[in-house]
């Protein structure tokens, strides 16, 4: 079946489609298509509310933190389980602190249980302050040895229960769970009751709070739509290698070509653009420098343009750089979406109405099949609603008196 893989491809699809040569407009239409298909809710946009990273861990307060890459809540859950995360820390025997040399991918908490090279027997987390590179993790116990490697911390065994009550939580509004929670400490909290409790939550600043009340270090399924990147936007300069030999450099004027090795090149493409820190060896200053060929999956040949010479030696630092967004989970399974939209947009710009007016219709006929979808539960679980029809609502605060 004919694919629109990437979002060069994309461009020269819409390209041969339009007669247009130019790619800059071309870009800027997917942009503007872009803007309207924001909110589309595709299957392949949906968290796994099981895996480790979309488990919402509540502060000292109570609220969780929305996540960086919410587009919308379907459901929330509670049902007592606990989780592992781990991250590679240092640190010094006899003291009681480590520092992280990695972030892991779940917040980590006071209270947690602490073990590996070097932790001490028993140890948890007494205090952090926080859970990035750097971070300095405050233990009960002493180390035992030098912490070093991989370090598990895992959830009390207190946050596990087969008892109940699990939680389904709706959503609310902010000003409803704010009110709401003003009353709640008038309501007895619920507590080793076998059964499915609805409970309620909202967004109030960059977090969601919770009815019934929770406590710090309770954990929150959040079964939600996630948001995508945006076609050609900038991605993170990837890592390709700490070290790497400069050889092999031939020509006397530019494009020069030369040899590196000792990186990783997986992943790397005939033309990807390339960088390093200079040491005896460098790839040259002041020109561009890339990909000729994929050697091996430790050597490659590149072209450096413009600028000095490259020098035979070493290097560090060697990066992969200047790349950008080429494909999402929208133009993978909803291409329709990216196509009819691009058009519409070179349509209207080119003030063409009669054909910005078929796609613009092709679009919105598209885009209704996927509501449609979701209005009848195929997707979205069950409804549109923000309230659950799986239980018949009383309003009235949750109460087990």
């Amino acid at each position: 079946m004919f694919q629109i893989p990437t979002a060069d491809d994309l461009v020269a699809f819409i390209q041969d489609f339009t007669g247009s040569t130019n790619d800059a407009e071309i870009k800027d239409c997917i942009f503007m298509a872009e803007l309207s298909m924001r909110n589309i809710e595709l299957p392949a946009l949906r968290s796994d509310p099981y895996a480790i990273e979309n488990i919402g861990v509540a502060d000292q307060n109570g609220r969780v933190a929305i996540p960086n890459d919410m587009n919308k809540p379907i459901v929330f859950f509670r049902q007592g389980n606990s989780y592992t995360t781990t991250a590679t820390a240092s640190g010094t025997s006899g003291q009681f602190t480590i520092t992280l040399s990695s972030a892991p991918n779940q917040t980590l908490t006071t209270g947690m249980i602490v073990s590996g090279t070097g932790i001490g027997t028993a140890a948890t987390v007494s205090s952090l302050t926080g859970s990035t590179v750097g971070s300095v993790i405050t233990l009960n116990v002493a180390n035992s040895g030098t912490v070093s490697g991989t370090i598990s911390f895992s959830t009390s065994g207190t946050n596990t229960t087969q008892n109940g009550p699990w939680l389904v939580y709706d959503r609310i509004g902010d000003r409803d769970i704010i009110t709401q929670g003003m009353l709640s400490q008038f309501y007895m909290q619920p507590f080793n009751v076998p059964q499915v409790i609805r409970g309620k939550f909202s967004e109030v600043y960059n977090n969601y709070q919770f009815l019934p009340l929770i406590g710090a270090g309770a954990l929150i399924n959040m079964y939600y739509y996630k948001a995508w990147p945006l076609l050609f936007s900038p991605v993170n300069d990837v890592l390709l290698g700490a070290t790497g030999t400069v050889s092999a450099i031939t020509g006397s004027v530019s494009p020069w070509t030369a040899t590196l090795s000792g990186i990783d090149t997986t992943g790397l493409a005939v033309g990807d653009e390339i960088s390093a820190t200079a040491g005896a060896g460098s790839l040259g200053t002041g020109g561009t420098y890339t990909v000729a060929s994929i050697i091996n999956t430790t050597s490659i040949t590149f072209t450096a343009t413009r600028g000095t010479t490259p020098i035979n030696g070493g290097v560090t630092n060697v990066y992969l750089i200047n790349q950008t967004v080429q494909s999402n989970a929208v133009l993978a399974t909803w291409p329709e979406g990216y196509v009819y939209a691009s058009l519409r947009e070179y349509y209207i710009k080119r003030h063409n109405e009669q054909d910005a007016g078929i796609y613009s219709q092709k679009f919105e006929n598209a885009y209704s099949i996927v509501e449609d979808q979701n209005n009848l539960g195929k997707w979205s679980g069950g409804h549109t609603k923000l309230t659950s029809v799986w239980q018949p609502r009383i309003y009235r605060q949750y109460n087990l008196k």
